[in-house]
């Protein structure tokens, strides 16, 4: 766990702080701890009374975006801090989990000779040797993370769950072998990376019983390689949603598509998100054009994709805003893509927290809307209300 100085305060100032009611300290402590969990780190290690003040607080929000090891090491810190609590136990509100962290690493570069047309046979069996050696490591290494994730993630989820109430969750290098039954009974706001969370299947749900009873906000951000997304399930767990946004979307699997279409369509069933108020949409980026300029078959392919979303868009019974297609990412050499899609998902995450609009600005929508190149783009003939932070009206 990386240790942080404590905030450097001129002398009157730590004296007034000390001076305030023990209650307003704690209340104040709710307001500065919105950074994933530095600030309340921070709070901790002024002085003995700002630590009990601060101490509901301290893990108000949590990001833990590196490895399965700093989950562990957060989990038994979690769990210490609530057995040595005598009242006002600490409740995780807020939480950026991703699992794809740094522990996965290839085995470090051999030396091999380079290869000539005269290179002996004893150079290839070295060079086959040392593929496959890091093969095994790189098979060793998924082995043991995996056992380490299986270990770890069901206490995680399970001890924070009941409080939850916004989740941001990048799912990668998990091979998941474990189902969690529990459900986020004040969860207001949910965006996934990688489809539904594969360690908690609707299926295993019981009957009857939402997992996600107060959600409102429902963010999918597809990754490249898609995962089946059926929103007529999430109507089911999900009855109270009243945003839904679906980024990166592509026209497989189509069960994501279909599914879509028929919670958006004017004939769906009134259980079927009875509240839902909008709903976004952003396609994948585009195939690149070909260098003579006339259209691919993936070209023409993604064309009628775009114009069966804006089709679905008019025909639906809620305003749907059909965005310019994501672009590409063109990382800088050297630059881990992946790494900066986690970290700009958490500042996202973070703003939402401390009251901003996160991808739920309208205004930022409607510009992009009216940026599009196609002006029937979008099917949203009236704007919505502004979105509503979750920091103000927060319960502690």
């Amino acid at each position: 766990m990386i240790l942080v100085s404590p905030p450097q305060l001129p002398p009157s100032q730590t004296i007034a702080m000390e001076k305030l009611a023990v209650e307003l300290l704690t209340l104040i402590s709710f307001y500065a701890c919105t950074d994933g969990g530095r600030t309340g780190r921070s709070l901790a290690l002024v002085s003995k009374r700002i630590n009990y003040a601060s101490r509901p607080a301290r893990f108000y929000s949590v990001s833990l975006i590196e490895s399965a090891t700093q989950i562990e090491q957060f989990l038994a810190c979690y769990e210490a801090e609530c057995a040595r609590a005598e009242d006002n136990l600490p409740r995780v509100r807020h939480l950026c989990l991703s699992f794809f962290g740094k522990a996965l690493e290839t085995a470090p570069p051999e030396q091999v000779p380079a290869h000539s047309p005269s290179s002996s046979p004893n150079s290839r069996a070295a060079f086959f040797a040392s593929l496959q050696r890091r093969t095994q490591h790189w098979r060793n290494t998924q082995n043991n993370l995996d056992e380490q994730y299986n270990r770890v993630i069901p206490a995680l989820v399970r001890a924070v769950a009941p409080d939850l109430y916004s989740l941001a969750l990048v799912q990668a290098q998990w091979r998941s072998a474990t189902v969690i039954r529990c459900q986020f009974p004040r969860l207001e706001e949910l965006t996934l990376v990688g489809g539904d969370p594969s360690f908690l299947p609707f299926s295993f749900a019981p009957a009857g019983k939402p997992i996600y009873p107060a959600l409102k906000r429902l963010h999918h951000i597809c990754a490249l390689v898609n995962k089946d997304i059926d929103f007529l399930q999430w109507a089911e767990h999900a009855p109270s949603l009243t945003h839904l946004r679906v980024s990166r979307m592509d026209y497989y699997p189509r069960v994501t598509v279909d599914t879509l279409e028929q919670v958006m369509s004017p004939s769906a069933p009134s259980n079927v998100f009875p509240h839902l108020e909008q709903v976004v949409v952003q396609p994948h980026p585009g195939p690149p054009p070909n260098p003579d300029g006339r259209p691919s078959t993936m070209a023409l392919s993604y064309r009628d994709f775009l114009a069966h979303l804006r089709k679905s868009a008019r025909k639906a019974r809620v305003p749907v805003v059909l965005l310019p297609a994501m672009e590409a990412p063109n990382p800088a050499q050297g630059v881990d893509p992946s790494r900066g899609c986690i970290l700009r998902l958490r500042g996202v995450w973070m703003n939402r927290i401390e009251g901003g609009p996160g991808v739920w600005d309208n205004r930022a929508i409607r510009e992009e809307k009216t940026d599009s190149p196609s002006p029937s783009a979008s099917a949203s003939p009236s704007p919505t209300p502004p979105s509503p932070p979750l920091l103000p009206s927060r319960r502690w």
